[in-house]
């Protein structure tokens, strides 16, 4: 088959200092995380069989090769590139693929759903800590984030290690426009992550390109 040219990696921080700002402020927060994991698990939201999953652990072991980490928020999201993933495998069988998904509903489904052989796990919660022992643990080489769920702590850390990043079925609401645009330093390194920006409508295109997000383009919505 033809390869795929390969993707720039991330530039260098627009703006250091409010991600720098962002990751302490985050750190601070690092209890009141954990308290909140707790009342979601009290309330059936959490697995707490895989609780450590969301703090960036794994009892997975990472498989040798290439190893691309699609990031879906919930079961929409998800199911949405449950064929990408099948089409990828078909087209490279030796390429090993890891979903993470922030819902149990969405765990749940994707394991009846899954093609063999591709891994699921929790994504880790927005904490500096739990962003670098999931990426330290999976080491991706190319990262697909799904629609529009940006956390900075794990963007940041991806853009920091310079793992090539493509958003797939990027959106935005022109509420999200206009709350992004009150911390627009850190919403652009967030954008600056991703090499490339493919969105559902011209309207989420100009909504991401008025945030920085370099030549995004409209290819659809793959739901349908």
């Amino acid at each position: 088959m033809t390869e795929a040219p390969d993707l720039p990696a991330p530039k260098a921080p627009r703006a250091p200092g409010m991600a720098a700002l962002y990751r302490t402020l985050a750190t601070a927060a690092t209890p009141l995380v954990r308290l909140h994991l707790r009342r979601r698990v009290n309330t059936g939201k959490e697995d707490p069989s895989r609780l450590g999953e969301r703090y960036g652990q794994s009892r997975l072991v990472r498989p040798a090769g290439p190893l691309v980490w699609i990031h879906a928020a919930s079961i929409g999201e998800a199911m949405s590139v449950l064929a990408l993933a099948a089409g990828l495998r078909a087209r490279r069988p030796g390429l090993n693929l890891l979903f993470t998904t922030g819902t149990v509903s969405s765990a749940t489904l994707l394991a009846e759903h899954l093609p063999a052989g591709v891994l699921h796990q929790y994504a880790p919660v927005d904490l500096p800590q739990a962003a670098r022992a999931f990426l330290d643990h999976w080491r991706p080489d190319l990262a697909l984030w799904v629609e529009s769920e940006f956390w900075p702590a794990l963007l940041l850390e991806t853009r920091r290690r310079r793992i090539p990043a493509v958003l797939l079925q990027g959106r935005l609401s022109a509420t999200s426009l206009r709350r992004w645009r009150r911390a627009a330093g850190l919403i652009g390194d967030i954008l600056d992550t991703f090499a490339l920006t493919l969105t559902q409508t011209p309207a989420d295109a100009a909504r991401l390109a008025a945030l920085g997000a370099p030549e995004p383009r409209c290819l659809g919505n793959l739901k349908f």
